[in-house]
């Protein structure tokens, strides 16, 4: 039986509140009554202000947070601090109360966390949640106080040491965010085995071009996975890749409004500059080449980064590709594996909301056309393959698939099949070379595998997305909208961060085939701008493409089902 010593910690958490149009701040103080002496210390280790973490709101110390909250003036205004508490002795737990006080009738506590046991070396979470339960018709301050008592218990045998969540420095604060229990960190190793990472080490390296990755497990009762413990594959249902916020230097401004005749007589392509920076670091708004932009893709969520579908959305239980192609609204019918078939055939409205459903907690939803230049412009930086990465040419649209080389993938058609003397899996030598990273922890089916919608479109008459006029304005948060007066050639009618315009300038020559087509100067995909005949925005290309698919290749068209080649890709915003 432990021996139970009590010395009582008071923090004091002084929340002024604030109403109607004034900015307040909420202070948070730790005042420890014990001597150094006694290795008895608890620190704060995180802060998230109503969903936004916000770990520079804690001091030097570790032993205050202070930050602005947002004004309380409607009834049913909440603000949340979810705050961390981390144990830092070895020869104590911590058992941990938080109880709360106001004198205005007005705020109400929606949450108050009971009595947590904070164990040697470990942490807890805690959180203080406040309500306006009527208008505030006059500007005024509050004050409301939050005791944490800590009773201090001698342990039997030393504990652990704290050790802190592992932080990669190159991402400058932009690590991933594991906020829903779903999504577990995972490593791979070369031949594809999943085990479950231990956050505490290191699970990714960005310098190194080893991306994070996280996978969502299939709803199995009492299944429950460790650290360390390899994942059945069986068990897994979505692989994501974690894209961290970033800023890039701008390297063309995208203002084209024609093709040249004739092929380019060199490549376009260079190294694209790029720097992480958490959500925290006020954004960089360059417009002109050489300045710095952070990517729209994070500053429309306002996010510290994404998770983005390591491969193409696939249809759960299909067994040939023929009954992958389904046209329907089934967001439990998503599965983002390897070796699947992918889910082709729908129309836009039908795979956003499908993607849009599958994980609201987490805010999924259809891939925009941004995010997918996010994910393309990190794949052509010093922390990507910085190359186009290998087309998938699986006819049987299985995901994760790499042309084996030596096969024509120059100009279109190229060669394709499901022989393995043509095209082989993601955890090969040649899959690696299909991947984001040129390794098995980054994205895949980047190229090739199925034309790829993303939520980009222009207003037209002949919209067949199946969207109605009210959708489209109700979504208008998760849909790249680009000018009502485009058409194929106004590459300068772009979203800087796209991977559109920056492609130019742009060519227009017949391909193998015989055919004419617009093509861009860093590798010659295919490159079609929107519409009226084409309002939405394909990405990718599909496996018959070769030369002319790639993570720069864009098409457009009505947003229906686009010959039983449109597929599509999740992403969340957490």
């Amino acid at each position: 039986m432990k021996k139970r010593n009590l010395y009582v910690l008071v923090l004091i958490l002084v929340l002024t509140v604030g109403y109607a149009a004034v900015s307040t701040t909420l202070y948070q103080q730790f005042k420890v009554l014990l001597a150094e002496s006694e290795d008895f210390k608890i620190i704060f280790s995180d802060s998230i202000v109503n969903g936004a973490r916000k770990k520079e709101t804690i001091n030097e110390n570790e032993d205050t947070i202070v930050f602005s909250t947002e004004n309380l003036g409607t009834t049913d205004d909440v603000n949340t601090l979810d705050y961390e508490v981390a144990n830092m002795s070895r020869n104590y737990d911590a058992e941990v109360s938080v109880s709360c006080s106001t004198t205005n009738a007005d705020v109400v506590f929606l949450y108050q966390p009971e009595v947590n046991t904070v164990i040697a070396g470990e942490s807890q979470k805690g959180r203080v949640e406040l309500k306006v339960t009527k208008n505030q018709d006059i500007v005024k301050n509050d004050d409301i106080t939050c005791m944490m008592n800590v009773r201090k218990v001698s342990r039997n045998e030393l504990g652990n040491e704290y050790i802190p969540e592992y932080k990669d420095s190159t991402l400058n604060g932009a690590d991933p965010v594991l906020d829903n229990d779903k999504l577990i960190p995972v490593k791979l190793a070369s031949d594809g085995t999943v085990t479950v990472a231990s956050t505490k080490e290191e699970w990714y390296n960005y310098e190194n071009k080893e991306w994070a990755n996280a996978v969502i497990l299939k709803d199995i009762p009492s299944k429950t996975y460790s650290v360390g413990e390899t994942i059945l594959e069986s068990d897994i249902e979505s692989y994501f890749v974690w894209i961290p916020r970033y800023r890039y230097q701008i390297f063309d401004e995208g203002n084209y409004t024609e093709a040249i005749e004739g092929i380019p007589t060199e490549s376009n392509a260079k190294e694209i500059k790029i720097e992480f920076e958490s959500l925290d670091t006020p954004p960089s708004n360059g417009s002109i080449k050489d300045s710095w932009l952070t990517h729209p893709a994070f500053t429309n969520f306002n996010v510290n980064g994404l998770w983005v579908g390591k491969f193409e959305t696939g249809y759960e239980g299909a067994t040939s590709k023929t009954e992958a192609q389904v046209n329907e609204i089934a967001s439990n019918k998503v599965i983002v594996k390897p070796n699947t078939y992918s889910w082709r055939g729908a129309t836009v409205s039908n795979m956003f909301k499908t993607a849009y459903n599958y994980e609201r907690k987490m805010d999924s939803h259809m891939m925009k056309n941004t995010e997918w230049g996010a994910v393309a412009y990190l794949s052509h930086s010093k922390y990507g393959i910085n190359t186009e990465v290998n087309i998938n040419n699986n006819s049987d649209y299985l995901t994760g698939y790499s042309a084996v080389e030596g096969t024509d993938q120059i100009s279109y058609p190229g060669t394709y099949g499901t022989d393995e003397t043509v095209t082989l899996p993601y955890n090969t030598e040649t899959g690696y070379k299909a991947s984001t990273t040129g390794n098995i922890t980054g994205i895949y089916d980047m190229s090739g595998g199925s034309w790829e919608y993303v939520a980009g479109y222009m207003p037209s008459p002949n919209d067949k997305s199946g969207f109605t006029t009210e959708e489209l304005t109700n979504y208008s948060k998760y849909l790249d909208v680009y000018p009502s007066d485009s058409s194929i050639f106004t590459y300068n009618k772009r979203i800087l961060g796209d991977a559109i315009g920056e492609m130019g300038p742009f060519y227009d020559y017949a391909d193998k085939d015989g055919s004419r087509r617009l093509h861009n100067s860093w590798y010659n995909d295919i490159s079609h701008f929107l519409s009226t005949s084409g309002s939405y925005f394909l990405r990718g290309g599909p496996c018959d493409h070769g030369g002319i698919a790639g993570q720069f290749s864009f098409l457009q068209y009505t947003g229906d089902v686009y010959g039983n080649l449109d597929s599509f890709r999740l992403v969340l915003a957490v």
